[in-house]
């Protein structure tokens, strides 16, 4: 039901710019209280978007892929920046939640992106 090559295309996206972010956000301070957990559950629903869409399979494979990848990419993101230690370990179970529901949500748009793409190709 997954499919795996598209899925490691958005977990490659996803945890290369969650990684960015983490380290932008222990460098420049401000970053973190501004932009960090908003980014990273932005770049989540993006990485199930791209899952999504490229599949375009049905809102079921597209929630799933896209909670796998939001779920990897908040587990890359917060052992990151538990590692750097700006976050106690006990966050790490929270933040790959919050990021897992976020990914699932981007995946639901990726599929709702698809059918519109569908849609308007056929009026074509």
């Amino acid at each position: 039901m997954v499919n795996l090559k598209i899925l490691r295309r958005a977990i490659a996206v996803g945890v290369m710019f969650e990684l960015v972010m983490v380290v932008a956000a222990h460098y420049r301070p401000w970053l973190k209280h501004t932009f960090l957990m908003f980014g990273c559950m932005l770049i989540a629903g993006v990485a199930g978007l791209l899952y999504a869409r490229d599949l375009a399979r049905g809102f079921r494979a597209g929630a799933l892929g896209g909670g796998a990848a939001g779920a990897l990419c908040g587990f890359v993101a917060v052992v990151a920046y538990n590692l750097f230690g700006d976050q106690p370990n006990m966050d790490i179970p929270l933040g790959v939640l919050v990021l897992t529901f976020t990914g699932i949500v981007g995946g639901l748009f990726g599929q709702l992106d698809a059918m519109f793409k569908a849609f308007i190709r056929s009026q074509k």
